[in-house]
């Protein structure tokens, strides 16, 4: 089955990590550290790496990729770079031309993002203005040192293996 011509990517890959790039002689990407929780010792902070992975298909290209941070009042967190204007920016945004095979995967490193307070956040993807995915990951005061949670707030507590018979 082909994209239709015009049609939206669609999303296949839309995570949050520390590293992701093409793996030398193969091409394969490595996705390395994702995580939904930024733990902070202080708020503010400042937080890097912040890489964002992408993997798009079925479409055919000649679009406009953005992706941009809502906080949890929905106002985006502007980046801290200025536009060729030299306005503030609040997304960074990629155009795609003719896209091979109609897939396309690649990596979008921000700059050390200062997040205020903390709380949840919202990861935004569109293409053309359209919304095609939303993540949301959050902020958090870390806890004294040898207390971290082993697993983020509100995530479910894995299923225990049932009992053996005696």
């Amino acid at each position: 089955m082909r994209a239709m011509p015009g049609s939206p990517p669609q999303v296949n890959a839309f995570l949050i990590c520390d590293q992701a790039f093409p793996q030398a002689g193969t091409g394969k990407w490595c996705v390395i550290g994702t995580y939904c929780v930024i733990w902070a010792q202080r708020i503010p902070v400042t937080h890097a790496p912040l890489v964002i992975f992408i993997g798009l298909s079925d479409f055919e290209g000649n679009c406009t990729v953005t992706v941009g941070i809502r906080d949890a009042s929905g106002s985006p967190v502007p980046l801290p770079v200025k536009g060729q204007d030299g306005n503030q920016i609040t997304e960074i945004r990629m155009q795609f031309q003719a896209v091979p095979m109609s897939v396309a995967e690649f990596a979008v490193p921000f700059p050390p993002m200062t997040f205020d307070v903390a709380g949840s956040y919202t990861l935004e993807l569109a293409a053309d203005g359209a919304l095609l995915a939303a993540r949301s990951f959050r902020v958090e005061q870390a806890p004294p040192p040898g207390q971290m949670p082993q697993l983020p707030p509100g995530f479910p507590m894995p299923p225990t293996p049932p009992e053996k018979p005696a």
